[in-house]
């Protein structure tokens, strides 16, 4: 919140309400036209879509289920939807002795038909990530784990994946659909959800051996390095690789389409698509004929918000 609110603060001088705390805040313009921006923080999704339909609420952004927000499109809800940054991934966790094996982690990322669940499952919500695309063949993906020696058990699976995931929807129905595919090439997935201070602690231990998550970007050449230097602070997966570590001492400022060569050789994550934003207006709200409403992680746009 602190990283989308502080550009509109720095570039269009807004100040915070005195009073204010980090649930429910104001801030407000420096001059009579633009107009007074509060803020209030719902955690429920359920609760924040009442509050909107309730009309109490006139700018969701980024805050709502994919189905909710289908919803009130259908109900003539403006909705605006632009370029994202955000990657969603599965992460893997390379101590445990199967999936530290590149040929297996590369035979399972055949089990999943990304370009299904980008059509059918996430409403235009979602997008392939630029420069990386993944063959969807679990023929293939089952002779691959057939070479690498893991046999199909006597219950029908070669091994199990633990799966973390937190309770949000999409991250566990993302969970369901992991499970659904691995199930092809007789991979079993146990899904434990978890609340997530429990989720990221599991995860600085290596306590699991897959996860689904995102990784939050401002635009799209943010650096990532944290997340794949041998000592990163958000490097979960346990990755050390002398040549990317050398690419990121080189290059601390590069970002995620500059290390796609590296990771796809060494797939210490799967990235599975990018996430558009979702801007969801009241009826009240309208935006000026002339406006485009820019694709960055910000709150700027609601300087140029009008009410009906």
């Amino acid at each position: 919140m602190a990283r989308r609110i502080l550009p509109l603060i720095e570039e269009l001088h807004y100040s915070v309400a005195e009073g204010s705390n980090p649930e429910e805040f104001t801030l407000n313009p420096p001059g009579p036209i633009q107009p007074n921006l509060h803020f209030k923080v719902v955690r429920d999704d359920l609760a924040r879509g009442v509050l909107h339909q309730s009309g109490r609420s006139d700018v969701l952004f980024d805050t709502l289920s994919l189905s909710k927000t289908g919803l009130f499109q259908r109900s003539d809800f403006p909705v605006q939807v632009s370029r994202g940054f955000h990657l969603s991934y599965l992460g893997f966790n390379l101590k445990n002795p199967i999936l530290s094996r590149p040929e297996v982690r590369r035979a399972l990322s055949q089990a999943f038909p990304v370009s299904m669940w980008i059509k059918e499952k996430y409403l235009g919500f979602v997008e392939p990530l630029p420069g990386f695309t993944l063959d969807y063949d679990p023929n293939s993906s089952n002779r691959a784990l057939d070479r690498a020696e893991l046999p199909i058990l006597g219950d029908g699976s070669r091994f199990t994946l633990r799966y973390l995931t937190t309770p949000v929807r999409e991250g566990f129905e993302l969970a369901l659909l992991v499970r659904e595919a691995l199930k092809q090439v007789h991979v079993q997935v146990e899904i434990i959800p978890l609340e997530p201070s429990l989720f990221f602690s599991k995860l600085r231990r290596s306590d699991f051996e897959i996860f689904g998550s995102r990784i939050p970007r401002s635009a799209p050449s943010e650096p990532v390095f944290d997340f794949f230097k041998t000592d990163g602070r958000r490097n979960y997966f346990s990755y050390s690789d002398p040549r990317m570590d050398l690419i990121l001492s080189s290059n601390p400022m590069a970002g995620f389409e500059e290390l796609i060569p590296r990771i796809r050789e060494d797939l210490p994550i799967l990235p599975l698509f990018t996430w558009n934003h979702g801007l969801l207006l009241s009826k009240r709200i309208r935006i000026p004929e002339g406006v485009t409403l820019t694709a960055d992680d910000s709150f700027r746009f609601l300087a140029l918000l009008r009410l009906n």
